[in-house]
């Protein structure tokens, strides 16, 4: 064979194979890659959903803790301003201050008020009062820590009225007689 020929053989073998290649090339490699271009922009569009989803689900974490702390809050406003009447707290509470002031009680009487009631398109609940009356026996001092002590207790408890007797000529303790109101919800 001629130089010549081998020459144009060589090139043609050459073409052939370069064709063979582009051919294998684009029959398998292109679509392979367009399957590669296409995972990676779900990848992208899921990663971009699980951010979405984790600030969702830090949003619903912050609002079960904030539903905790409104949980503790009416707790707390339960104890402030009970669903009921519970007398019996009440005056449980009254004789704890009175014992922790030094002061006697000497009668107790209670009076239930009419409900303060809301207005019609108010989404405020009513709120009952009782008025209770505590006869009690002690000294200024007591009084005054007494008087604090309703001030500062946690069921609300607001002096309606205060009436003083005399200790006498002995300088012994004042008769005092007490009206406090008290709120609950009905």
């Amino acid at each position: 064979m001629r130089p010549a020929a081998k020459r144009l053989y060589g090139i043609v073998v050459s073409l052939v194979l370069l064709i063979g290649a582009l051919i294998i090339y684009a029959s398998l490699l292109i679509p392979q890659y367009r399957e590669v271009q296409n995972l990676r922009g779900e990848r992208g569009a899921l990663s971009v959903l699980v951010k979405e989803q984790e600030a969702a689900v830090k949003a619903v974490k912050q609002l079960l803790q904030q539903y905790s702390n409104i949980t503790s809050l009416r707790e707390t406003l339960g104890l402030t301003i009970p669903d009921e009447e519970n007398i019996a707290s009440t005056v449980n509470q009254l004789q704890g201050i009175a014992n922790s002031n030094s002061m006697l009680i000497t009668s107790l009487s209670l009076k239930p008020l009419p409900s303060e009631l809301a207005e019609a398109d108010s989404v405020e609940k009513p709120v009952g009062k009782i008025r209770i009356a505590v006869g009690l026996v002690g000294n200024y001092e007591a009084l005054k820590g007494y008087l604090k002590a309703l001030e500062t207790n946690i069921r609300i408890l607001d002096a309606y009225a205060l009436r003083v007797s005399g200790a006498g000529a002995s300088g012994g303790p004042y008769q005092y007689e007490l009206e406090v109101d008290t709120y609950y919800q009905p």
